[in-house]
């Protein structure tokens, strides 16, 4: 069962490549065709083979990040596990700001019963002579 699970598994995700592959192909084609058409027949104003080509390349781009995740962009300097580290990281922010703030009310709470000692020792001191009359 579990066998058959995996095998599932990896035919929908080799199917994804497979579409995004072709998608890519069909891009790169179009893109080459519209580019000739413009060249030749629009006086060679490359504007609207750009403007479909950057709309297009967002739709593909998108669609790799979809299928491929960021597992191959270790050469961009985008680690494959951004993600997990970011996590890491912003768990270990929250700690050190908890620890923070409790170390703020455990000085807080020393600072109080200092004081409270301070006030029972000036009431147990005697009067000096000086004030005597």
């Amino acid at each position: 069962m579990k066998n058959e699970n995996i095998y599932t598994k990896a035919g929908k995700k080799v199917k994804a490549k497979k579409r995004f592959f072709f998608h890519f192909f069909t891009y790169a084609c179009i893109l080459g065709l519209l580019y000739a058409i413009s060249y030749f027949e629009d006086d060679g104003n490359p504007l609207p083979t750009i403007i479909v080509a950057l709309s297009w390349g967002i739709a593909i781009v998108t669609h790799y990040f979809k299928v491929f995740g960021t597992e191959h962009l270790g050469f961009l300097g985008i680690s494959p596990n951004w993600e997990e580290e970011e996590l890491e990281h912003e768990i270990e922010k929250l700690k050190r700001k908890r620890e923070l703030k409790e170390n703020i009310i455990k000085e807080r709470n020393l600072l109080d019963d200092l004081e409270k000692l301070e006030l029972r020792e000036m009431a147990n001191r005697p009067l000096d002579d000086d004030y005597q009359a």
